[in-house]
């Protein structure tokens, strides 16, 4: 008889031999023994975590002579057949090979029919997340109402790819991945039974490459017994499988960690030179500065769980010592997305290259938080922020929110007699009130026409608004028709009227104190609104900072 891999000749037969899902097994036995048996399962978790195994299991222990049983015999014909892949009444599709609406209909026709021997019509169908929407559409009725004698039982490594009709028609079991002890305990088992010895260290470093899947242990430890021979340690695991590399992502990590960006890209030229793919170092570098990371917060003890012998962990603890675990997680983020990246890119060569040069300089860079300090310091006023000679000074900052006034050239028109005069300006100005000081701009020469409060709460704005000249005069202009603003008397701030010549042979009429000798017709209120939003000036100045009229304050 031709060689079985350890895989399948170590394949659990009973609930009781599966590894690692305690959970589902007895499940499953307690519901066979109650009588409970559903019509439909869904098993989801990694590869080789024993789906399809519990599947056949499940089978077996229905369609078994002595059954139903939660201990199938695997003596009976019907045990065999199962065990074979030979039954009648068993039938494992491939989801990815019929994936087609044709072949549920196929199988909507079949089930109508009844079991050729045993008690039970069983259908496993693997990767079941891969058959079209139409085909889960056709399987919609079947799956909700079988015959009694018909059992689903569907197998996916992508439970978010089935639909949510499907999964509701279902019992779901969430298979998970097998913790270190238990591939480790197992794998030794199995070595023992071949004969083969092999030091603990050599069997957590096959089991934990494994990542959680007894087959993929399994294979793995094939290939370690083909190269090593029926005595194994570390060091010849290492060898042959990708941990051999280790040494060298140990030296590339050391020399990041130094910050010697020229010794990192040597090691990074040698490494690749060897044949091992630049995604997959970058995968690897990462893996291992999260093991690093693991030892410095959960200490030695904790880090053992994982697989990880006591000289790794020395040589961890000796890496990363002294460094602070905000930067070692920085540095891990940067190799994470540089590894996703490689993964797509057509140079991943060159990404990981790059990578790895500004790995080296990372204490070079900004950190986000003294970046954030600066931002914040610019926007108090505050010259270059903290540290921040090389930033220059900064702006003044503006607060867009705050209240726009309007300062007219010359007194007022109409001012009460409790209010004090206000000086002449040379030009009107228009100022933002800010955190540090208010910028002001200097408006032409020309009268402007002044807009006076009424004693009314400044009218508010609302985020939504646009903040453009055009808005600011339609508000003030509401504002004016709804009587909370009175306008005063104004001319055109581009055309200033001449002043009115006296008859001749009369004395010039004295003005009065809080009354200017040039006193301006009185214009509508929309006229003055419109007037004093047409100067250039203050439409440049609400384009330039953004502001919105608050509040008119008179002068």
């Amino acid at each position: 008889m031709s060689y079985q891999v350890i895989a399948r000749k170590w394949r659990p037969q009973t609930f009781d031999e599966v590894v690692g899902q305690e959970h589902v097994t007895t499940t499953l036995k307690n519901s066979i023994i109650a009588g409970r048996v559903g019509h439909a399962y869904l098993f989801t978790g990694i590869r080789g975590v024993g789906k399809t195994t519990a599947a056949r299991i499940l089978a077996k222990a229905l369609n078994c002579e002595k059954g139903p049983t939660a201990e199938p015999c695997n003596q009976c014909s019907a045990c065999k057949e199962i065990t074979n892949g030979s039954s009648m009444d068993v039938t494992e599709i491939d989801g990815a090979s019929n994936r087609g609406i044709d072949s549920i209909r196929d199988l909507r026709e079949a089930v109508a029919f009844a079991a050729s021997r045993d008690r039970h019509k069983i259908y496993i169908i693997d990767e079941v997340h891969m058959l079209t929407t139409e085909a889960f559409n056709a399987l919609l009725k079947t799956l909700e109402e079988p015959p009694p004698h018909v059992i689903f039982v569907f197998a996916t490594t992508e439970l978010h790819k089935v639909p949510a009709t499907i999964a509701s028609r279902c019992q779901v079991f969430e298979f998970r991945r097998i913790a270190l002890p238990a591939l480790v305990a197992h794998l030794g088992t199995i070595a023992a039974a071949e004969g083969i010895t092999a030091s603990q260290d050599a069997l957590r470093l096959v089991a934990r490459e494994a990542d959680g899947s007894l087959r993929d242990a399994c294979s793995l430890l094939d290939q370690v017994i083909s190269f090593a021979g029926m005595n194994i340690e570390a060091d010849a695991v290492g060898e042959i499988l990708r941990t051999g590399t280790r040494g060298a992502v140990e030296r590339l990590l050391r020399a990041i960690l130094a910050e010697d960006p020229a010794e990192a890209l040597r090691t990074y030229v040698d490494v690749v030179a060897r044949g091992m793919p630049a995604r997959q170092l970058l995968k690897d570098l990462a893996r291992f500065l999260s093991e690093c990371l693991r030892v410095a917060l959960l200490g030695r003890d904790a880090a053992r769980e994982t697989g990880l012998t006591e000289g790794e962990i020395a040589a961890m603890a000796d890496l990363v010592a002294g460094r602070s675990v905000e930067s070692l997680a920085t540095l891990l983020n940067l190799l994470v997305v540089a590894s996703d990246k490689a993964a797509d890119s057509r140079s991943p060569e060159l990404l990981a290259e790059a990578a790895l040069v500004r790995a080296a300089r990372l204490s070079s860079l900004q950190a986000v938080d003294g970046m954030i300090a600066r931002l914040e310091a610019m926007a108090r006023g505050a010259p270059g922020g903290p540290g921040g000679a090389g930033m220059g000074s900064a702006p003044a900052s503006r607060n867009f929110a705050a209240p726009v006034t309007a300062v007219s050239r010359g007194p007022s028109v109409g001012r009460s007699s409790d209010q004090p005069a206000s000086p002449s300006y040379p030009a009107s100005s228009v100022s933002t009130a800010s955190s540090a000081s208010p910028s002001s701009v200097v408006a032409p020469a020309s009268p402007v026409s002044q807009v006076r409060s009424s004693g009314s709460a400044a009218p508010t704005v609302s985020a939504g608004e646009p903040r453009s000249a055009s808005s600011a005069a339609q508000r003030l202009r509401s504002l004016v028709q709804t009587g909370e603003v009175s306008g005063a008397s104004s001319v055109s701030p581009l055309a200033p009227p001449d002043p009115p010549v006296a008859p001749a042979g009369t004395a010039p009429a004295v003005a009065a104190p809080d009354q200017p000798s040039n006193a301006l017709p009185r214009r509508s209120e929309s006229d003055t609104v419109d007037l004093f939003m047409k100067n250039p000036l203050f439409d440049k100045v609400l384009g330039t900072f953004g502001g919105e009229i608050r509040k008119v304050v008179p002068e």
